[in-house]
């Protein structure tokens, strides 16, 4: 990997996207993926169905499309979840989701390459990281040796309906996200201005977007992007690749100190583990179990959000429907009417 130095990583903090090198074997990966990738979405519904895992919360295998957070639509696409692949020993361990794989189409050996690839960058990313906020080297690369990584395959179709993107505007749950180049144009992020401006990806590069997990570790020092997908031509289909770097299940996520004291000295954002914050996610996602949905009550997290400022009213709304809403959720419910 070319162009990443520690000293480059403080300009993360004022901008959403990083530009990288990528290797050229890797190119190739990546492409025989959107190979495969392509196959897979252009069978039957039916036949996608058949590698839907409804008890993983939208976290393995396919899934049809959700709605982003703050969202009440569903965006225009579909898409196909990848963990790592683990032994019986890991799985029960760490407590992830298994991959689901289709019988009609070899996903897994292309898919899994992908994986791997993209995962060798890493490190060196999460090292500068840690190194620009003053934090010891391996602070986030030990988190995530054994994370919840996602790799997510995403399809767009042709011709949304004109009142629907095919990704309305959101921000990542996750510490960073890589990006390699997808087949067509439509990423956009807003820029400080208000403005949706196009970002393309060259073709032997990648880029790195900060999320929300990151945001709330450094207490805001890191900025998480909002940014969205949109069909800019008629009769084009998208395919994107992007792997999500998450921590293990239940690493804390407390606003570290030296990041508190660097943006005001007041804590912003809730202590929390790396599965309160996706829970909260996943409920507002629409992608969330009744088991999830419990568990995140039970948490404690909402009432931190609440605190803070930060809970979700989407996620708030769906615990009350389900009859799950604390005092406290009730109560900031209704404030928001």
């Amino acid at each position: 990997m070319t162009g990443l130095s520690p000293n480059c990583m403080p300009q993360c903090k004022k901008s959403a996207f990083l530009p990288l090198s990528i290797r050229g074997g890797d190119v190739e990966i990546l492409d025989a993926a959107y190979d495969k990738a392509e196959e897979f979405f252009h069978l039957s519904f039916e036949q996608k169905l058949g590698a839907f895992d409804p008890s993983a919360n939208g976290q393995r295998s396919y899934v049809p499309t959700e709605s982003p957070k703050g969202q009440s639509a569903c965006d225009y696409k579909e898409f196909f979840h990848v963990g790592r692949e683990l032994t019986a020993e890991q799985q029960e361990r760490l407590g992830y989701w298994k991959n689901v794989w289709p019988d009609e189409i070899d996903l897994k050996e292309p898919l899994c390459n992908l994986f791997e690839a993209l995962g060798t960058y890493m490190v060196p990313l999460q090292e500068a990281m840690a190194e620009a906020i003053g934090e010891r080297k391996d602070l986030f690369s030990e988190m995530t040796a054994e994370g919840d990584v996602l790799l997510r395959v995403s399809h767009y179709p042709p011709n949304p309906p004109e009142n629907l993107l095919w990704a309305a505007e959101h921000t990542d749950i996750d510490l960073f996200t890589i990006l390699p180049r997808a087949t067509a144009d439509g990423l956009q992020l807003l820029n400080r201005e208000g403005e949706w401006i196009p970002v393309k990806v060259p073709e032997n590069a990648f880029i790195v977007n900060c999320g929300d997990m990151m945001e709330n570790i450094t207490n805001g020092e890191f900025h998480s992007g909002l940014h969205r997908v949109k069909a800019e031509e008629q009769n084009v289909e998208r395919y994107s690749m992007v792997i999500f770097i998450h921590p293990r299940r239940d690493d804390r996520l407390d606003p570290l100190p030296g990041c508190v004291a660097r943006t005001g000295g007041v804590r912003n954002y809730a202590n929390a583990t790396r599965i309160e914050l996706l829970e909260e996610r996943l409920v507002d996602l629409g992608l969330a179990s009744e088991a999830m949905m419990k568990e995140l009550a039970e948490s404690g997290l909402m009432e931190r959000l609440i605190e803070v400022g930060r809970a979700s009213p989407k996620a708030m709304k769906k615990l009350a429907e389900a009859g799950l809403a604390s005092p406290a959720v009730v109560a900031e419910l209704q404030k928001l009417k």
